[in-house]
């Protein structure tokens, strides 16, 4: 369920209060921004989702380092454009940090992420599926769409993949769920790494800490 009592607008800008969700993640556990206030400092990743093998890679890198950003009391949530069953069953390994989905990204339109069309999508996928087979992880994102995509939402998922071309961006929260930092970033436009997430942490709000 997504909270919008608030402009998009207002919310979004820094210094305010960042829109709240209550998205299931393929943990199984109920996440909200609220639970976090005054808790631990929250890094908002919206990525291209776990058919994505770019995204894969990135999650690769936030999980080499999850342990220094929970040491910072930083907890990374990721959010994808996916469908929550399908995303449990493409982990054999769940990342340990929260991941939640958005299929029909509501979530991603009250952030202001946008979506570039068709024409993008084509390019993306040519681009994703190129570069996946040329570093070997050619069948892993084959199996990646394909458990997206062969289900029940067959057809909506299918015309996700084929017409969507989802941009990505992170919002860097302070103890109070404040956005103090944002990064908006093109579909297939490398993330910070997990130490340049941490780094960029502490600039932001390293005087929220504790």
């Amino acid at each position: 369920m997504i909270q919008n009592n608030e402009t998009t607008e207002s919310k979004l800008t820094m210094g305010r209060l960042a829109p709240d969700f209550r998205l299931t993640s393929i943990q199984g556990e109920l996440i909200t921004l609220a639970k976090y206030r005054q808790q631990k400092r929250v890094i908002l990743w919206f990525s291209r989702g776990f058919t994505c093998n770019f995204c894969r890679r990135y999650m690769d890198g936030i999980i080499s380092h999850y342990d220094e950003l929970t040491a910072a009391n930083i907890e990374i949530i990721q959010v994808a454009p996916n469908l929550l069953e399908t995303a449990q069953r493409f982990f054999t390994e769940a990342p340990p940090y929260p991941f939640v989905c958005d299929p029909d990204k509501r979530l991603y339109a009250i952030y202001n992420i946008g979506d570039r069309g068709v024409l993008e999508a084509n390019k993306n996928t040519i681009v994703a599926f190129g570069t996946a087979f040329l570093n070997g992880e050619g069948v892993e994102t084959v199996r990646a769409s394909w458990i997206d995509v062969a289900n029940r939402n067959f057809v909506r998922r299918l015309a996700h993949h084929a017409l969507t071309a989802v941009e990505q961006g992170l919002f860097f929260l302070d103890l109070d769920t404040i956005i103090r930092h944002q990064l908006y970033l093109r579909g297939l436009e490398a993330i910070p790494t997990g130490q340049e997430l941490l780094a960029l942490a502490e600039q932001r709000t390293a005087k929220d800490r504790y």
